[in-house]
């Protein structure tokens, strides 16, 4: 049986880092003269970075042969040193690249260690069916009652590899935090006058693809395929056809063109109605204060650094 006596929100520049943890993702990356392997580490305290550098006498394709050879969501022993770089904690690792090689036997460790799950997933849940009951139009209400309810892993899935709510349970969280804003967009601009049936239909389904671009794999969920050679929003709508029956045309074709302009400025779809811009907003303030949230999360006051989720500067007061 393994020992684990160091956790990811115990990590601290200085600290000797001997422990099993969940590798989520294992990037190659460049460095002068070679490469190196980045891992995103995590148990149930929470997500860390690790940088694997291996040693002097590793070839590039003997570090390439590591990378390749871990799989994302099992427990490897990882062996090494924190230290601080740009504001951020992070684990070097030089000879434990030998842990790397194979995987923690799963009789040998606490499963209880590692599920990182930060979100209260019955609240999510129950607060979803809340949110779905404020849909008048019956057609509607049954089409986003049936997507949610028969698309597997929706309320278990990630909503995205690394930026934003990447942790079990976030797309379902992220998609309540979406409605909930999107809905007060509406009640808060005067005159708006917004078909709000169409609105939360909108929102409550805009990242359903997501749920497609995932699937659980030993303590973690990985990214399929479909994630980055398809699309989430693709994806999302062949869903949503599939449900179309009940609900009025013009109605159906208004919720579709939410879900595949919910990326605003930055998709091929640009937003063509004010549902359909809250519904980006909403997305985007979900989407942006997690980020910003969880890279200020372990700051002190007066310190800043850059942020690994919002990609800029993030600085507590």
């Amino acid at each position: 049986m393994f020992e684990k006596t160091v956790f990811v929100e115990g990590i601290s520049g200085g600290v000797q880092v001997d422990a099993p943890f969940v590798v989520d993702a294992a990037d190659l990356r460049e460095k002068r003269g070679g490469k190196y392997i980045q891992l995103t580490i995590s148990d149930r305290t929470g997500r860390g970075t690790c940088k694997v550098w291996g040693t002097p006498d590793l070839s590039v394709e003997q570090i390439e042969a590591f990378c390749r050879a871990i799989r994302p969501g099992e427990v490897y022993r990882i062996q090494g040193y924190a230290k601080v770089f740009n504001g951020s904690c992070e684990v070097n690792v030089n000879d434990g690249i030998v842990g790397l090689s194979t995987p923690v036997p799963a009789d040998s460790v606490d499963p209880s260690w590692f599920m990182y799950a930060p979100v209260d997933r019955e609240c999510v849940c129950e607060e979803l069916g809340r949110m779905t009951a404020k849909i008048a139009d019956p057609g509607i209400y049954a089409l986003v009652s049936g997507v949610m309810n028969t698309t597997a892993g929706f309320l278990e899935a990630p909503a995205a590899k690394r930026r934003h709510h990447a942790y079990m349970g976030g797309l379902a969280e992220h998609t309540l935090e979406t409605a909930k804003i999107a809905l007060s967009l509406a009640d808060t601009v005067n005159r708006s006058e917004m078909d709000t049936d169409v609105l939360l239909a909108g929102a409550l389904l805009h990242d359903i693809g997501k749920a497609l671009c995932f699937r659980r794999q030993g303590f973690s969920f990985v990214a399929l395929p479909e994630y980055t050679l398809v699309g989430h929003t693709t994806l999302g709508a062949a869903v949503l056809l599939r449900h179309s029956a009940g609900v009025d045309p013009s109605r159906f074709a208004h919720i579709l063109h939410i879900l595949m302009s919910h990326h605003g400025p930055h998709g091929e779809v640009l937003p063509r109605t004010p549902e359909a811009w809250a519904v980006h907003f909403a997305d985007n303030a979900s989407a942006t204060l997690r980020a910003a949230c969880d890279d200020t999360a372990d700051l002190a006051p007066g310190e800043e650094r850059q942020g690994a989720r919002t990609g800029g500067q993030v600085y507590r007061f």
